[in-house]
Order: structure tokens, then C-alpha cells, then sequence
């Protein structure tokens, strides 16, 4: 049997006070959500690419524009970078795995996860306009969505996705960045929790989830069970101002699911904790 992590100690020599396993208690008994976002760059940088591993160096060599190759490798570099800081431990020592669904351990679909250290972070990644944002929590799972602001024609409120609800609001406001924001807000807070449920609008219908536009703030959003587990789950929404023209929420467990808040309000276990790089 392998010793507790608390006996061992860091990548950087300290003790197991200052052990990942140490500073991931600290982190859940705060209940922050650390929020990281950055600018893609255009080209590879050698020292992104010094932190890849063998699989992720494959799939950077696969893909077929060097913009997108670019920021695959910057991605995944500054998130080891990021988590290693959080955790106390240098970035070569962080691996960020494949996804897996934690409730039947399919590898087909899942949140992202951390592979080592072996502790319960949860974590997602979400790309929009050349950004990218990384987030991090202490509870069972995490999803975050980012999508850049533009104009939203009058047709896209009838769609299916939006709830009868949703969709009276939105017409409601008047056309322009108040009624495109509403909307982008609607579509960031079902896509930040099916992220973290881990599966897609194939398996769950985005209409079945109230989203509460009008409401600022956290908000408490219930989702219908996946195939995979059933029920019903309960998510605290919190929407991110991360730049302008970009709107932006991140989801997170709020516990067993129960009647429905009719004002949708929520409130959040801990503070977020947004780091901005200097090319943001």
C-alpha cells in the first residue's frame, strides 16, 4: 500500500504541510474557484513545448494549422504551469488526463481531469476569440463556457434550446448588446454545466434547463440526469467577467438536487478567483 500523500514531499522540497494533498485541503476548506484566463499565441514557444508529454506531443504534431497547433501546446503548458503554482509543485510534475465520467467511468465522454498529483481537482478549459480559460475547483466537478458577444438575430429566439421562460425575456429586451448579452448568457450557463456533467446536447436537452437571464450573480441551475446516472443535479452558475465582449460562466456542484428556486438565485460555497496574465 502506497503512504498517505502527506508523507511525501513536494517538488520543491518542502514538507507535507506544504504537500499538494496539504495545500488541496486548504483550497477546498475555502471553497474558491480559481479562474486562469490568457491570449493564444501565434506560433510555438520551445519552452511550451519542453512540458508536453509524448501523447500531447502527437496530437500537436497531427494537427494540421500551426495557429492551432500553437495554442494546444501553449494550452496545456500554462495550465501545468497554473495548477503546479496552486498546488506547490513545479510544472513537469502536473498531467492533465484524458476525460472520464465519474459516476461510469467511461473514457467517451467526462469532465477533464487531473491525472497527477493524485488529488480530487476538478478542472475544464474553454477557448473563445484566441483565449483561452482554465478552471479550477475543490468539488466533485467543474465546467466553464466562454463564447464571444455578437449580434443575435431575431429567429435564433424561437430555437429549441431556450425555455419558454428564456425566450420571453430575451424578446422582451430591446434589440442590441443588452438582448446579446441575455443570450449569450443563457447559452454560457447550460453549456458551463453540461461541461461539467460531462456530456452534450446529444444526451441532454438544453430547453429542460432554466437558466435565469434576468438574474445576476449566482444562480442555481438543475439539470436533468445524464443516461449514465439518472436524476436530477443541482449546479451553482457564476458568470465571469473576463473581457469585454466575452461572456463567460462557470459551474459547480450545489449538492442534492431539490425543488426548484423560482428566482434562481444561488449562493457560491467560496469567492472567484480570477488570475489575469499580462497578454490577456
Amino acid at each position: 500500500m502506497a503512504p498517505p500523500h502527506d508523507m511525501y514531499e513536494n517538488s520543491r522540497g518542502r514538507g507535507a504541510e506544504n504537500s499538494p494533498a496539504a495545500l488541496f485541503r486548504a483550497l477546498r476548506a475555502g471553497g474558491d474557484t480559481h479562474i486562469w484566463w490568457w491570449r493564444q499565441p501565434l506560433s510555438t514557444d520551445p519552452a511550451d513545448l519542453a512540458l508536453l508529454n509524448t501523447e500531447e506531443f502527437r496530437q500537436a504534431l497531427c494537427l494540421r494549422s500551426e495557429r492551432d497547433a500553437a495554442a494546444f501546446v501553449h494550452t496545456r503548458a500554462t495550465a501545468r504551469r497554473a495548477l503546479g503554482a496552486l498546488l506547490g509543485m513545479a510544472a513537469e510534475d502536473v498531467d492533465i488526463g484524458p476525460p472520464l465520467c465519474p459516476a461510469c467511468g467511461d473514457s467517451l465522454h467526462g469532465p477533464t481531469r487531473l491525472s497527477r498529483p493524485e488529488v480530487p481537482l476538478a478542472l475544464d478549459l474553454a477557448r473563445a476569440g484566441g483565449h483561452t480559460v482554465l478552471a479550477a475547483g475543490t468539488g466533485s466537478a467543474i465546467g466553464v463556457d466562454a463564447e464571444m458577444l455578437r449580434p443575435v438575430r431575431q429567429d435564433v429566439l424561437s430555437e429549441s434550446w431556450l425555455t419558454p421562460d428564456e425566450a420571453l425575456h430575451l424578446l422582451a429586451l430591446p434589440r442590441g448588446p443588452v438582448r446579446d448579452a441575455a443570450f449569450y448568457r443563457c447559452w454560457t450557463r447550460k453549456e458551463a454545466v453540461l461541461k461539467a456533467v460531462g456530456h452534450g446536447v446529444n444526451d441532454i436537452r438544453l430547453d429542460r434547463i432554466e437558466s435565469y437571464p434576468a438574474v445576476t450573480g449566482a444562480v442555481l441551475l438543475h439539470c436533468p440526469g445524464p443516461p449514465c446516472t439518472g436524476g436530477r443535479t443541482a449546479w451553482v452558475v457564476q458568470d465571469l467577467a473576463l473581457s469585454t465582449g466575452v461572456a463567460a460562466a462557470v459551474a459547480e456542484p450545489a449538492g442534492p438536487a431539490g425543488p426548484a428556486d423560482p428566482g434562481g438565485a444561488a449562493t457560491p460555497r467560496g469567492q472567484v478567483r480570477l488570475h489575469l496574465p499580462g497578454n490577456a
